[in-house]
């Protein structure tokens, strides 16, 4: 397994990790650091919350697109790591542009990577649907989980409460997000190739973020 993963990829993961939730919880750091309130739970939290929004939507296209013959690595992206940054410092926390990194597929695999061949398809945008769909179905699936969550535990104080909303927030605000049909987003690779596919996933998951704008939960 170590194989797919190229030197430095764990650290610029790491890196992207630190930052975006360092970036969505930046009040809460704030707060920490200067002994005015602020809440371990909510920075806690925030790192729960990307972890499963951001960093496991990107290794679920890493891994689907290992498993259909290509070269895939995480790569950080120096702009978007400083836009994550300034966004959450120059809003206080109410605006984060969250982009500090994407995985990078190339169309054939490489000797040396210890990537298997034994399945490619010849339908390139087929390819590209399933892997572009790895990541919103990911969040789709935690959004609902994290859902679960808050319907047991309500939305208290306590510590589980707190990860049940920042992972519903984020996962349905990244998915909703990377559904917009518009190029370089996920959503427009899918609903090129499969308007059905594309609807199954991003319907449920612009209804969820509606809840969210109308203050429901």
């Amino acid at each position: 397994m170590s194989s797919q993963f190229s030197p430095g990829e764990f650290g610029s993961i790491i890196i992207a990790w630190i930052v975006l939730s360092f970036g969505i919880t930046y009040s809460s750091f704030v707060g920490l650091f200067s002994g005015t309130g602020g809440s371990l739970d909510f920075v806690l939290a925030g790192f729960v919350a990307t972890a499963t929004g951001f960093i496991i939507h990107e290794m679920g296209h890493k891994f689907v697109a290992i498993r259909r013959g290509y070269v895939a690595h995480f790569r950080l992206w120096t702009w978007g790591l400083l836009l994550t940054l300034f966004t959450a410092v120059g809003t206080g926390g109410s605006f984060l542009f969250g982009a500090p990194g994407a995985v990078y597929i190339a169309p054939a695999a490489a000797v040396g990577y210890g990537y298997s061949w034994s399945y490619r398809s010849t339908d390139e945008e087929h390819e590209n649907m399933v892997i572009s769909a790895a990541g919103p179905g990911i969040n789709l699936a935690f959004a609902l989980g994290f859902l679960g969550l808050l319907l047991v535990v309500g939305l208290g104080a306590g510590f589980l409460s707190i990860v049940g909303f920042f992972g519903f927030e984020l996962n349905v605000g990244l998915g909703s997000f990377n559904m917009l049909p518009v190029p370089p987003l996920d959503g427009s690779k899918i609903f090129r190739k499969s308007i059905p596919v594309a609807l199954g996933l991003a319907l449920p998951l612009w209804g969820l973020f509606l809840t969210l704008f109308l203050g429901i939960f």
